[in-house]
């Protein structure tokens, strides 16, 4: 049951991530004056998927607790892309958050520093799902097995 709870956080996430990024990325383009729709509208989809990526990410944290407890022993045998995605997601989450708490436009240099986060954590995120399809692949496979209960 928990690696089944594990593989649905970890799709869900990954589709709120895509939809995150996305929406940043129309919230940055309307900005140079390349989209020219209600931005209104975007600030707060992105805002919406953002905090709902937050509260899901908690939940694919603590399945994988036991690989950040190791953390400090095992530095320099852990994944470096992951490693460098935890330390962007804590900036980007932590931009994010005084952004929304502050009401400070994008345009402010914390607004540009989250833009710029959030670019380099979609890279990161993008990077580290492919190194994990495989496993997730497997995961998919047990899921689909286990006959369902009621």
């Amino acid at each position: 049951m928990k690696k089944q709870r594990t593989f649905y956080i970890d799709l869900v996430l990954a589709a709120i991530c895509l939809l995150t990024l996305i929406t940043g990325l129309i919230i940055h383009a309307a900005g140079h004056g390349i989209v020219q729709s209600n931005v209104k509208i975007w600030r707060v989809t992105h805002i919406v998927w953002g905090v709902l990526f937050l509260i899901l990410s908690t939940g694919h944290i603590r399945a994988h607790r036991g690989w950040y407890k190791s953390l400090p022993e095992r530095f320099r045998q852990r994944s470096k892309v992951t490693v460098c995605l935890s330390a962007v997601y804590l900036l980007t989450s932590a931009t994010g958050l005084i952004l929304i708490l502050h009401r400070e436009n994008a345009g402010t240099h914390l607004g540009i520093l989250h833009y710029q986060a959030g670019i380099l954590f979609g890279i990161l995120a993008i990077w580290h799902l492919c190194g994990r399809m495989k496993i997730l692949l497997t995961m998919r496979k047990h899921t689909e097995k286990r006959p369902q209960k009621g």
